[in-house]
């Protein structure tokens, strides 16, 4: 393999570094698919108890993907000043909005990232073929270093303008920004990962343009609040808690769903077996056992309802 074939091999494995995204536990990454998105809610290339790892598409605008924290029921939230209004979390229209502003407010960052792509991988081999290496070298940072300062003014007072208050991830992005081409190309995505905080993520789910699957997510999450677990000091003991703080939230969940025309009734209903041997279901996380089975392995909630053909 020749020096250049290396580099550009180096360059290739920094790049798609780049679109590697970090995820907290607490929030849902939405990300593109195809024409449409897709939410993860766990799982990913690496996962923790502190958060996972994914991937998106190593294109820039494709490559967008927003992290929704989930929001806290209101018996959880002590002070009513910082309590986030329900029906604002759950506003479709205004998360469409929020979406369709925040990407009008960075578009001046799309022809810096998609002029610092071009000159990565168009531009970059083309005089390493016809100039050689060191030739290269000195247009390619001259180039890049014109375009990366571009972009980080326009991040920086962009980002200002919009998020005043994360100081810290907008010192974070402008330093990366400034100090590689690569991250530079990522600006323009990475620049609206926080975008839809404050909005629950069934409704980012529900204004996303051709999301698909979100009658089980929100079933899930419906069930999730419903049937809510409380893990004492010891390990062994689990105990059910009372799910009246979450009970706004549940109501706000269903509105959504019959909005989309879905009935959220079904979400409680008794599962058909997936077995023969299937006696028994978890209602929390409609896990299906055998007669023998006491209490769901999976979530810990101990009382198993039967399956009724």
């Amino acid at each position: 393999m020749s020096p250049v074939q290396m580099l550009l091999g180096c360059l290739l494995l920094l790049y798609l570094s780049e679109f590697l995204v970090w995820v907290r536990s607490d929030a849902w990454l939405f990300r593109r698919r195809g024409r449409g998105w897709e939410a993860l809610t766990q799982g990913g290339l690496i996962s923790s108890s502190r958060g996972s790892l994914h991937w998106v598409y190593p294109i820039p605008q494709l490559g967008r993907a927003y992290s929704v924290q989930t929001v806290a029921p209101p018996s959880v939230i002590h002070s009513k000043d910082i309590r986030p209004s329900i029906d604002t979390a759950f506003s479709v229209l205004d998360v469409g909005r929020r979406c369709q502003d925040v990407e009008d407010a960075f578009r001046p960052l799309r022809w810096p990232s998609w002029s610092l792509w071009g000159l990565v991988w168009v531009v970059c081999p083309l005089l390493l073929h016809f100039l050689g290496l060191q030739s290269t070298f000195w247009i390619l940072i001259s180039g890049a270093l014109i375009l990366m300062v571009t972009n980080a003014l326009f991040l920086a007072r962009i980002h200002s303008k919009l998020f005043s208050g994360s100081r810290d991830e907008r010192l974070r992005l402008v330093l990366s920004a400034s100090l590689s081409p690569l991250a530079a190309i990522r600006s323009f995505d990475l620049a609206q990962k926080q975008a839809l905080d404050g909005f629950h993520p069934l409704a980012v789910a529900a204004a996303l343009p051709g999301f698909r699957g979100w009658e089980e997510l929100a079933a899930a999450e419906w069930r999730r609040l419903r049937y809510l677990v409380a893990f004492e000091s010891s390990a062994e003991s689990v105990t059910a808690v009372d799910a009246e703080g979450s009970q706004e939230i549940r109501a706000a969940i269903e509105e959504l769903a019959r909005q989309r025309g879905i009935d959220p009734t079904l979400w409680d209903s008794t599962p058909r077996a997936e077995d023969p041997a299937h006696t028994h279901y978890c209602p929390r996380c409609r896990t299906q056992f055998t007669r023998q089975a006491t209490r769901c392995r999976d979530c810990c909630w101990p009382v198993l309802l039967p399956i009724i053909e």
